[in-house]
């Protein structure tokens, strides 16, 4: 990272902020809670690509305003990072100078509060309103009139903690989810001495899963699905997270704890293929079948229910064992239907035929119109570590998603 990377990866907003080092963040207006530095000195840390250039701090941003701004609506974006960042998000209108200018401050929004210094590095003039501070010129130029916070919040720790739905590079911050027996996300896993975010991140979209989780510094999970009833920690501000282990491979970063994972999602700038779940829980995958055993039976009886914008091969198996069957099948993308025992005349189909995307996860095939993805309890499928069978099988991706 380096100024100018920075700077070219924002050209088309009107800010450009870069912090720790090595990221780099974009937007089109700062946010209101926005304050000052008490030093320009706080934005200390050498850019990894540039040595000679400052690349903000922890906490701090290292800002630049271009001479005017592209756009009136609010956006933001972090378009580029070498790491996991505690950031913000934007809102609401900021004026522009008519100067090209850049500053040192930092922004915040709903989820997080940092703060920084603004100080000019070139001419400006006019009157505008910021709320990011007051704005001090280093050349002659007309005083620019503004408001400032009242307030100042300092990190006190140099590992980074993520927050909720904050988006780095091309994945997003889910939260912090508990892990369990079997395995929350149960498709591929890899530790690793050097493990850190953006390996696992790496590793988990390179086999063509969306959702990676990191747990207890060093270890990695891939999925794209949660499972075993593992959920994300509802995190607000003032609470400590249950995840606050550094990563191994980089101790500014959070890789989960002992017993709970972070997990990231790849967002749709990365194309995850869907792919047949191979396991759910104790549920392997048994294979794709017709919907019906005859023009007046279906293949699964015992219990249904319509799910059109949440189905997916976690819940219906969840709600297939919560009913007591230990056979769940997804039909069409939206219904889900329970037996006791699957019937020896069922008659299988090709595994390719099964190719519709489930309503609430479209990651994930199930099944299609008149054919059912079926899941059977095999209780022998999973070790006394959680993992099941299926694990370490990459998503060939080889199903072509009906239109």
């Amino acid at each position: 990272m380096t100024v100018n990377t920075c700077l070219s990866a924002c050209s088309q907003f009107k800010y450009a902020g870069l912090e720790y080092g090595r990221e780099c963040w974009c937007g089109d207006t700062i946010a209101s809670t926005a304050t000052p530095a008490t030093a320009e000195t706080q934005c200390n840390m050498k850019c990894a690509g540039n040595a000679a250039q400052i690349c903000g701090a922890g906490s701090r941003l290292t800002m630049y305003t271009k001479k005017a701004a592209l756009a009136p609506n609010a956006r933001i974006a972090q378009v580029q990072s070498d790491t996991t960042s505690s950031s913000s998000s934007t809102s609401g209108p900021a004026t522009s100078s008519t100067g090209s200018t850049s500053s040192r401050s930092s922004t915040s929004g709903s989820s997080t509060s940092s703060t920084g210094t603004t100080t000019s590095r070139s001419s400006t003039s006019g009157s505008s309103t910021s709320s990011t501070g007051t704005t001090t010129s280093r050349s002659s130029s007309a005083t620019s009139s503004s408001t400032t916070s009242k307030t100042s919040t300092t990190s006190t720790t140099s590992t980074l903690f993520p927050t909720a739905s904050q988006v780095i590079s091309s994945y997003t911050y889910l939260g912090c989810a508990n892990a369990t027996i079997p395995l929350a996300l149960n498709a591929l896993t890899k530790n690793s001495t050097t493990m850190d975010t953006e390996t696992c991140q790496s590793y988990c979209t390179l086999n063509n899963y969306g959702l990676s989780g990191l747990q207890n510094g060093d270890t990695c999970y891939c999925g794209n699905g949660l499972q075993s009833y593992s959920t994300i920690q509802r995190e607000t501000t003032g609470t400590v997270s249950q995840c606050n282990t550094p990563c191994a491979g980089n101790s500014t970063e959070i890789c989960g704890a002992k017993s709970y994972l972070s997990v990231w999602n790849a967002t749709e700038a990365i194309k995850v293929p869907p792919t047949m779940v191979k396991q759910v829980e104790y549920s392997p995958l048994k294979g794709c079948y017709n919907a019906t055993l005859s023009s007046t039976s279906s293949l699964l009886a015992a219990a249904s229910v319509s799910l059109p914008t949440t189905n997916s091969a976690e819940s219906c198996v969840g709600y297939c064992n919560t009913k007591g069957f230990a056979v769940a099948g997804m039909e069409n993308g939206t219904k889900c239907s329970c037996a006791s025992t699957l019937s020896t005349s069922a008659k299988v189909l090709q595994l390719s035929e099964c190719n519709v995307r489930c309503s609430g996860n479209k990651r994930e095939f199930c099944g299609a119109e008149g054919k059912t993805l079926v899941y059977v309890v095999d209780t022998t499928s999973v070790d006394s570590e959680g993992r099941p069978q299926s694990l370490g099988s990459r998503n060939e991706a080889t199903i072509t998603p009906a239109a």
